[in-house]
C-alpha cells in the first residue's frame, strides 16, 4: 500500500520505492538530482516486509539496488546526477563492527534494532566467496554494478568522519570514512562547481605556487608571485598564478556525524548533503530521495530553495519525515 502527503514544496510517499518510482515515471515526473543513502547491508532490521538490506547474499542486495536505481534513472532529467552514500560491512561471526562502528550481524548473529527488537536476523552461512573477517566491499560492488548497468561513474568521494565511532579492534585501523559516489545519467550533465568552491588552505602562504590554481586574464596565464613571495623567488618561466581564496572542491569531505534527533539512527548529516544539492541542482529544481528515512534530504533541499520528493518504506520513519517537513514552506505551488 502506498500513501501520499504533500506540502507546499514537496511530496512524501510512504511505501516501497520499487512501487512508487514506476508510478512517478508514468506521470512524467522528472527530478534534477537524486541524493540518497540506502539501508546498509546486514546492519539493521527496520521491521518492514520487503526491506532492502537483509538479503541472504551480497549479490542479491547489489541486484536489488541496481533495480532501484534503474527506476531512479527513469525519473531523472537527462542532465541529472545521482549521489549515493554507502558504508561497508564485515563478514564474520557477528563480533565485528560496521562502518559506523555498530555491531555487525555477520550474517550469523542477531542484534537489537532501533525499534526495540522488531526483528532478528536468522543465521545464514557465509556466501559470495566471503570469508570470516573479510571486508565485503559493498560500496564498490554497488558502484561497479551501476556502472555496468549504464550509469556513468564519475567520482568516488570520501566522507571523512571527523568524529568516528570508537572501536576496540586491535588487528586493523578504526574506520573513519564512507563513500559518496557521484554518478550521472549521461556523459554531459549539470554540475555547478562554482557553488561548492572551498577556501584554499594555501592562500597567503609563502611558496604556495600550484599548477592547479589557475586564473586567466585576457585569455592568458600570468606569472606573478604569490602573496608573501618575492619576485626573485618566483620562477617566471612557469605559468603560475597566486593561490586564490577559493579553489575547486576536493574529493575528501571532512564532515562530522550528527546525533540523531529522532529514532532513525542512520540519518546522514546535512553538511554532507549540501554540496550535492548546490552542485547538482538549481533553485526550484526537484531533489529525490528514494530512501528518505526521517527527511534529512528534504529538509536540506527546502532550506536551499529546492523542491523535494521523498519515499520511505517504514511508516514510523515516514511520520518523522512528515513531522520535520510539515512546517517547511517557501511559497511555491506544486
Amino acid at each position: 500500500m502506498i500513501s501520499y502527503t504533500q506540502s507546499d514544496n514537496g511530496r512524501l510517499f510512504t511505501g516501497d520505492c520499487r512501487l512508487v518510482l514506476p508510478r512517478l515515471a508514468q506521470q512524467g515526473v522528472k527530478v534534477q538530482t537524486c541524493i540518497t543513502s540506502p539501508p546498509y547491508y546486514g546492519l539493521r532490521d527496520y521491521g518492514c516486509d520487503g526491506q532492502i538490506g537483509l538479503e541472504p547474499t551480497v549479490n542479491e542486495y547489489v541486484g536489488n539496488l541496481v533495480e532501484v536505481f534503474r527506476m531512479v534513472r527513469d525519473v531523472l532529467a537527462d542532465d541529472g546526477t545521482l549521489w549515493l552514500n554507502l558504508g561497508d560491512s564485515y563478514a564474520g561471526s557477528g563480533k565485528g563492527r560496521n562502518a559506523d562502528g555498530s555491531p555487525f550481524s555477520g550474517y550469523q548473529d542477531s542484534f537489537q534494532t532501533n525499534a526495540q527488537l522488531t526483528g532478528r536476523l536468522k543465521s545464514t552461512p557465509l556466501s559470495d566467496g566471503l570469508k570470516a573477517k573479510d571486508l565485503i566491499g559493498i560500496p564498490w560492488r554497488v558502484a561497479l554494478a551501476l556502472q555496468a548497468d549504464g550509469w556513468y561513474l564519475r567520482q568516488d568521494i570520501i566522507w571523512h568522519k571527523t568524529n568516528p565511532m570508537p572501536e576496540s579492534v586491535t588487528d586493523r585501523c578504526v574506520r573513519s570514512h564512507e563513500y559518496l559516489f557521484l554518478l550521472s545519467k549521461n556523459s554531459r550533465y549539470y554540475f555547478y562547481h562554482e557553488a561548492i568552491r572551498e577556501s584554499s588552505d594555501s592562500y597567503g602562504r609563502p611558496g604556495a605556487n600550484r599548477q592547479n590554481d589557475f586564473c586567466r586574464t585576457k585569455g592568458k596565464y600570468t606569472a606573478t608571485p604569490n602573496p608573501g613571495q618575492s619576485a626573485t623567488q618566483h620562477r617566471s618561466n612557469r605559468e603560475h598564478t597566486p593561490a586564490r581564496p577559493l579553489r575547486n572542491k576536493r574529493s575528501v569531505w571532512p564532515v562530522s556525524t550528527v546525533a540523531a534527533r529522532h529514532d532513525h539512527l542512520a540519518a546522514f548529516p546535512p553538511k554532507l548533503i549540501e554540496p550535492c544539492i548546490l552542485a547538482g541542482s538549481r533553485p526550484g529544481d526537484w531533489v529525490l530521495d528514494p530512501f528518505s528515512g526521517s527527511g534529512t534530504v528534504a529538509e536540506t533541499a527546502n532550506r536551499l530553495g529546492r523542491k523535494w520528493i521523498g519515499i520511505e518504506l517504514n511508516p514510523a520513519f515516514a511520520a518523522l519525515h512528515q513531522e520535520r517537513t510539515a512546517q517547511m514552506a517557501i511559497g511555491w505551488a506544486l
